[in-house]
């Protein structure tokens, strides 16, 4: 039996590194807001294309962030509406409730099973304040037709990219191309860390000045507290680990897509039934392809 996704031959397969980075974190003596994470949120603003990377504790708190920062700085209020795909991982709909925020639920399109552009201006109304996107299983989820909208109506763009850390579009990387991400590196991720762990990417200064405060209590400088915060922050060791595997991300993708297309060419089980059936190759939480076939 081939297990679907097994997490510690992949974490054997970056050792010794692995282990050094953790002992250098236990030998250092610092765990929280050090020189790891500093440098994890450097080098993955780099990789990405972004300004700013501010590590969380995990995904839903990274579209929970971004979110209340935005109520924090009046971009919007309680009751307002966010544009989000009904086809999605629960944590896009949990990070606008708990801002007590709307959500506007929109149909997939059927081929990639993202959001459908063309079913989004219909759901605008005086109260939608962004459009949330999420590149579900790796695939892109960003088009012309949806920088149209965000633009013809003012609307921030919130990119939900936990399953898609490599994913390019138009030589930009996911992640990159609205006003902020939230980034997931849960174990079963294609970065992935050993443990809850997440990131929000942005290009906007005053976005990033507040989320790094209200992810650390509502605090700038200790014992001033500007916000009312929440306890959110990437600690150290789950840092050193994410850097590890950062750097060899683009390589584990490619290696992904060779499995996934080795899968498609040679899986030929045939199915009780009739008509058209849609397959799709997961691997690390990713869609990597999908396939159509008759029986």
């Amino acid at each position: 039996m081939i297990k679907f996704l097994d997490l510690k031959a992949i974490n054997d397969s970056f050792e010794p590194q692995l282990t050094n980075s953790i002992k250098r974190v236990l030998a250092s003596g610092w765990y929280l807001l050090g020189e790891e994470v500093k440098s994890f949120e450097q080098e993955y603003a780099s990789y990405i294309g972004t300004s700013h990377c501010i590590g969380v504790a995990n995904g839903l708190d990274a579209l929970r962030l971004i979110l209340k920062a935005y109520i924090e700085m009046g971009a919007m209020k309680e009751g307002d509406e966010i544009i989000v795909p009904a086809n999605t991982y629960i944590a896009s709909m949990l990070a606008i409730t708990d801002n007590r925020l709307i959500p506007v639920l929109v149909e997939p399109d059927i081929k990639t099973y993202n959001i459908n552009p063309y079913k989004i201006e219909e759901k605008i109304t005086r109260r939608t304040k962004a459009i949330m996107i999420v590149h579900l299983y790796g695939q892109n989820a960003m088009s012309p037709e949806i920088q149209h909208l965000v633009e013809k109506h003012n609307l921030k763009l919130i990119e939900d990219n936990a399953q898609a850390q490599g994913c390019l579009y138009q030589n930009k990387r996911t992640g990159s191309f609205g006003d902020a991400a939230g980034n997931s590196f849960y174990p079963g991720k294609n970065l992935g860390a050993l443990g809850d762990a997440g990131a929000i990417t942005t290009n906007n200064d005053e976005l990033a000045e507040v989320v790094r405060s209200i992810a650390n209590y509502g605090s700038r400088i200790k014992y001033e507290n500007q916000f009312k915060g929440l306890n959110s922050r990437l600690d150290e060791i789950q840092a050193a680990i994410l850097r590890v595997k950062l750097s060899r991300l683009d390589e584990d993708n490619q290696r992904r897509r060779k499995v996934a297309e080795y899968y498609i060419n040679n899986i030929k089980n045939h199915f009780a039934g009739s008509g058209q059936r849609t397959i799709c190759i997961f691997l690390s939480g990713t869609c990597m392809a999908c396939f159509s076939y008759k029986n």
